[in-house]
């Protein structure tokens, strides 16, 4: 009775992810949505719900492998669902209001895909089916929950080189791993990646974004930092050398960012062009010289221009003794990038850190600070403080569950108890 009653309950909620009929409205409570409808063309038919005071958490593969899969296979619908509506549960009982749900970790998909293959991280290997949706079962329970949801997206990276040998050849990357390896499709390190100096290559990536506007009343896109894989010129040397022989005059580090600047203009339009309320937001790396110079992501030029982004959430996952790079400089840094008000800035943190700090584990990057996760065990919390001083900072996103718990019982994790103490009472009343 009660394994029928829970798979009743899957099949209606899972309707409630679906777009049309989706009733799902904008929040109407103190924390109401920062981005009316103003100019929606005819794909929104969804209004997206998202709040003016962002307070979200990273849900990886990682974090859902264990919920998607028991003993190497898909769960059973039942225990899936009951698995979900907890990760739901534990997620409001912590004060948040909107979760970012990886879809797309490398180049595969958790949901149901014409364009992509089925990600092992949902059924246990490359080469299987689902036997469910497992995210509109998600989706419904979440939105139900009155949290904001995510998609989030690896525009670039696919799997390694031995599971591309189990993908189908219905898909492009494995026909362009068969037909275009070097080219369309370059390994580096044993995994591949797609290269987007091409616009086959970037038409698939907007396509997958506007597969998942078309199927689920999503409320945002996401992407994080992994663009360009390595500096070394062998990456690209054909398409460089195509377009230097057709009189282009950049050089190599200038034309790699021209493209993933094109990439991220043309995933905010098919956004835009299928739903304007929803947003599209990007999560760099903390290290603004990294993502520069070593994979190609000129943060600066998509903050100070519209057309780029609706919210930049870089990973400051430092603490305020690191030597070099600071929370509160960091933090800083990035919200001087930010030059028009159609751009919000919502500051990523992890608890990864703590967590490691409770074992003793050294912040070995961190210089000077290197023992300050292990010393101190309020540094979350007075970054969250901080940051609702900043005159120009809408919330915060933490990195990532399973570090607040564990994902098999549910249950509130040892290693950050003390951390999350401080923490959560500041980001309820936040």
């Amino acid at each position: 009775m009660a394994v029928a009653l829970i798979f009743s309950l899957a099949v209606g909620i899972s309707q409630c992810g679906r777009r049309e009929g989706s009733g799902v409205e904008k929040n109407t409570d103190t924390n109401t949505s920062a981005y009316p409808v103003t100019d929606a063309g005819e794909g929104a038919k969804y209004r997206a719900l998202n709040y003016s005071t962002t307070k979200a958490v990273w849900l990886s593969q990682f974090d859902m492998m264990p919920i998607y899969t028991d003993g190497g296979a898909q769960r059973d619908i039942a225990d899936y669902t009951a698995r979900v509506t907890r990760v739901v549960e534990n997620i409001k009982s912590l004060g948040m209001n909107t979760v970012i749900i990886q879809l797309r970790p490398n180049g595969d998909s958790i949901y149901p895909s014409e364009l992509y293959p089925t990600s092992k991280y949902l059924t246990g290997a490359y080469g299987r089916e689902g036997d469910y949706d497992a995210f509109d079962i998600f989706l419904g329970i979440a939105h139900r929950a009155g949290l904001s949801v995510h998609a989030w997206v690896n525009p670039l990276r696919c799997m390694s080189e031995s599971e591309m040998s189990a993908v189908s050849l219905r898909y492009d990357i494995r026909r362009w791993y068969a037909e275009e390896n070097g080219r369309y499709i370059v390994t580096v390190s044993d995994v591949c990646y797609l290269n987007p100096a091409y616009a086959e290559v970037r038409s698939l990536i907007c396509d997958g974004v506007g597969e998942i506007l078309e199927k689920y009343a999503v409320d945002g896109i996401h992407i994080d930092d992994y663009f360009y894989p390595t500096t070394e010129e062998n990456f690209d040397t054909e398409a460089y050398s195509e377009y230097v022989g057709s009189g282009g005059i950049l050089s190599l580090a200038d034309f790699r960012r021209e493209q993933i600047n094109t990439l991220v203009r043309d995933i905010y339009a098919t956004v835009k062009n299928e739903n304007h309320t929803v947003l599209f937001g990007v999560s760099p790396g903390g290290n603004t010289d990294r993502n520069y110079n070593e994979l190609y992501a000129d943060v600066a030029k998509w903050c100070a221009n519209e057309g780029y982004i609706d919210y930049l959430c870089p990973q400051v996952y430092f603490g305020f003794e690191h030597e070099s790079r600071p929370f509160d400089k960091v933090c800083e840094e990035f919200a001087d990038m930010i030059k028009t008000d159609s751009i919000d800035l919502i500051i990523g943190m992890t608890l990864g850190k703590a967590y490691g700090g409770y074992s003793g584990e050294v912040d070995v990057w961190a210089g000077t600070g290197a023992r300050e996760w292990i010393e101190n065990r309020d540094i979350l919390r007075r970054s969250l403080e901080y940051i609702q001083t900043m005159e120009n900072c809408q919330g915060a996103a933490f990195f990532s569950y399973q570090y607040f718990f564990d994902t098999q019982s549910g249950l509130s994790t040892q290693h950050t108890s003390e951390e999350c103490s401080e923490l959560i009472p500041v980001l309820k009343k936040m």
